[in-house]
């Protein structure tokens, strides 16, 4: 049996869910089912991610990726969440490389980089 890739199970999702025929648990539940089935569900994780993005997505939402070197207070999570509409999904990770700063990652494609990494790397170069 060929292996799906987790990108191919969230576009088929989407698809799906756009037709809106089932609700979105349904389409979880035999989700679930086809990959057990398939035998894939080591890929189980990463399947859900991209399906939860492509989930945001359907919503009018964006797929925002908070990157500090420390966990960030809870005025400066206050902060960046104002900065994102209620639709989006803001995720934190800390990254002690990036020295001090922050980096944002908007739907993988658009990105500040605030760090200090990036400032002594371009320093550096």
């Amino acid at each position: 049996m060929m292996a799906i890739s987790p990108s191919h199970y969230a576009v088929a999702f989407r698809s799906a869910l756009r037709e809106g025929d089932i609700s979105e648990e349904v389409l979880v539940g035999n989700l679930r089912q086809v990959v057990n089935q398939r035998g894939q569900t080591s890929l189980w994780p990463r399947i859900v991610e991209r399906v939860s993005q492509e989930l945001v997505r359907h919503h009018g939402g964006r797929w925002v990726v908070v990157e500090t070197a420390r966990a960030l207070t809870s005025i400066q999570r206050e902060r960046v969440t104002k900065v994102f509409s209620k639709k989006d999904y803001i995720s934190e990770h800390v990254r002690p490389d990036l020295v001090s700063g922050i980096r944002i990652l908007v739907d993988g494609e658009r990105e500040f980089d605030g760090s200090l990494k990036r400032k002594l790397d371009k320093l550096l170069s």
